[in-house]
């Protein structure tokens, strides 16, 4: 029982401290870049949200041949490609106009799905056998 209450212990430490992180990080945020709205917060955040797990949900229902190592890498590229799309290709001479004006989950969900497509065709599943 004690080591139930010792888990218990460190958890909340663990909330606690993740919790202090976040506020200090979104109160910095705030002050340094005072024309972001909380709207902008959110729909950056649900973007990430959608470009890191839809590839790998729809590849998963759609898709028998979609492998383990492809759902980690359409994951990774997806949330990655919402940092590069909104931050870092709007900022590229000559073409970076263009990205600054189109949402970034689309070619974020669009990376998502390729890198999970490709990783998927490279490295399948091992087969396994079958008990029944």
């Amino acid at each position: 029982a004690s080591d139930v209450y010792k888990r218990q212990g460190i958890s909340r430490v663990v909330t606690f401290t993740l919790a202090s992180i976040s506020l200090f990080i979104s109160l910095l945020v705030a002050i340094l870049t005072p024309e972001r709205t909380i709207f902008w917060f959110v729909l950056v955040g649900f973007h990430g949200i959608a470009a890191t797990f839809c590839p790998a949900i729809i590849l998963t229902l759609f898709w028998k041949d979609f492998s383990e190592r492809g759902a980690i890498a359409a994951m990774i590229s997806g949330f990655f490609g919402v940092l590069v799309f909104k931050f870092i290709m709007p900022r590229i001479e000559g073409i970076g106009i263009y990205f600054d004006k189109i949402a970034e989950l689309a070619p974020a969900m669009l990376i998502g799905f390729l890198s999970g497509y490709l990783v998927s065709r490279l490295f399948p599943n091992k087969p396994t056998t079958k008990w029944y």
